[in-house]
This record gives C-alpha cells, structure tokens and sequence, in this order.
C-alpha cells in the first residue's frame, strides 16, 4: 500500500480498469465502446461514475 499519493489507491486502480474496460465493451458494443472512450478522452465524467458505468454496460451481456 502506498500512503503517500495525493489520489487513492481506489482512484487508481479505477483508472487503470477503464481502458481495459471499454476494450472489453468494444467486443459487445462497438458504438457504446466509442461513446465511453469519447467521455474518457474529453474528461466528462468522474473517473468513478465513468468506472461504475461501464461495468453497468459490460453487465448487460
């Protein structure tokens, strides 16, 4: 654990899941997967709220 971070490990590893993630919605949902790596790239979400709903989506299949 490392206690020094101005960001939670949490946050972290929430940002390091989202990439992974819309890859994998890609394979599901293509245009879904665009509109996910456009809110990523663009900065309009939360890295949490982006997080939970992308696992909402990948749960849809």
């Amino acid at each position: 654990m490392i206690n020094n971070l101005p960001i939670s490990e949490e946050i972290l590893r929430k940002r390091q899941a989202i990439p992974v993630l819309i890859a994998k919605l890609s394979y599901v949902d293509q245009n879904m997967s665009l509109h996910y790596m456009r809110l990523w790239g663009e900065k309009k979400e939360t890295i949490t709220s982006l997080y939970e709903q992308l696992l909402s989506e990948i749960r849809k299949f």
